[in-house]
């Protein structure tokens, strides 16, 4: 895991979320860069988890409410139903029990709130690629970032959300055509380019999906 990661707005991530006039809990919020990006676009009140310490310092003179913990055990001081949004950017592959952190923030979620989760595909074309060549290697992000100790497809996904007793709502496909988009240079950003507007959207959806980010509330 980079310290880019700490530091990343998600735009990805905002763009899932109406913000405006809501109150939003960050769990595993890094150094606080999403939801300061969702404070500007109107959130009334923005409250973040986060266990690394430097990264909880910044979110605290960002937020409106930071709690620095295990986001798995730390204290909680929310009232039921307090949030209209629980979001979860790429942090559940980080833990052992996905669906635990999960169920333990639901309760803080309103009753027509949204619980917003992003995470890297295991499908995605270059990872099987490696797999099939036996040239698998762990690196410092990504989908196959080191510190990953779970793994999620978009099924498996969807198969967590529905034993919580959430129905996604909306789902998006962050798409990529290389694993480290910051050496890509021109061609490869012109490349990419076409691959998401031309190729991606028609054709093998899945294995050019770098990364899911889904939308999901309560069934029924």
């Amino acid at each position: 895991m980079s310290w880019e990661y700490y530091g990343d707005p998600r735009p990805d991530v905002q763009a899932m979320i109406a913000a405006a006039g809501r109150r939003i809990l960050d769990v595993g919020c890094g150094g606080g860069a999403l939801g300061s990006a969702l404070k500007a676009a109107g959130a009334a009140w923005v409250a973040g988890v986060e266990k690394h310490a430097g990264a909880a310092a910044e979110a605290k003179a960002r937020l409106d409410l930071l709690v620095e913990g295990d986001l798995a055990t730390v204290p909680l001081p929310f009232a039921p139903g307090e949030f209209d949004y629980v979001v979860f950017a790429d942090v559940l592959e980080h833990v052992p029990d996905p669906e635990a952190v999960v169920r333990r923030y639901l309760p803080y979620l309103a009753p027509a709130g949204r619980v917003v989760v992003s995470v890297p595909n295991m499908r995605f074309y270059l990872v099987l690629l490696r797999l099939a060549a036996d040239r698998w290697a762990y690196v410092d992000s990504g989908v196959r970032d080191r510190t990953h100790l779970r793994i999620f497809t978009r099924r498996s996904l969807e198969a967590m959300l529905a034993g919580l007793g959430l129905s996604v709502e909306r789902l998006a496909r962050n798409y990529r055509l290389f694993e480290d988009q910051s050496r890509i240079g021109r061609a490869g950003a012109l490349a990419t380019r076409f691959v998401r507007s031309a190729v991606a959207p028609w054709l093998f959806s899945e294995l050019f999906a770098f990364q899911y980010v889904a939308v999901a509330r309560r069934t029924g």
